[in-house]
């Protein structure tokens, strides 16, 4: 029995959800992965040699803040926190004139690319923020996965009235 491209849409909606589900599951194990190699790292450190035990590859500041927002075990963190566990993660703040600043900003893009779930309270300087698992597709950031399956039926319901 063969499936009508209907069926076939469909199956590969579903597919392509539990893939992103998937990827999500990953990155935030591979976050907290790499929070416990530079907690060992820093036990195991050799200043004396001056050599570096471990590169975690935490690529930009973006991405760096994504790794310390994912594996945050504390939930609700602030930008202070964030700040102090990038430099446990031994990334180069050094190299930004403003680094607080410089992580507000990028975490508050964060949130408005919806990866970030933020948590405004009255006092100021008490934001926090925490990771919103959203199973982004490359091709479709803006969407998580539930958007992405949502627009996906909503095209194929439209190709149905044609």
């Amino acid at each position: 029995m063969s499936l009508t491209p209907k069926d076939e849409l469909k199956r590969e909606q579903e597919k392509l959800a539990a893939l992103l589900q998937d990827r999500e599951q990953i990155e935030v194990a591979i976050a907290k992965a790499k929070r416990r190699v530079a907690a060992w790292a820093e036990l195991c450190d050799d200043s004396k040699t001056g050599e570096q035990i471990v590169d975690l590859d935490l690529g930009g500041l973006t991405e760096a803040c994504r790794t310390v927002l994912r594996s945050s075990g504390k939930g609700w963190i602030t930008t202070a926190e964030i700040q102090a566990d990038l430099k446990e993660l031994g990334f180069p703040l050094d190299k930004y004139k403003a680094p607080a600043a410089s992580i507000t900003t990028t975490v508050n893009r964060l949130v408005e690319a919806g990866e970030v779930a933020v948590n405004r309270r009255s006092n100021p300087g008490a934001t926090e923020y925490r990771w919103a698992p959203t199973g982004r597709d490359v091709y479709a950031p803006h969407l998580d996965a539930k958007a992405l399956k949502e627009k996906l039926a909503s095209l194929t319901e439209r190709n149905k009235r044609k």
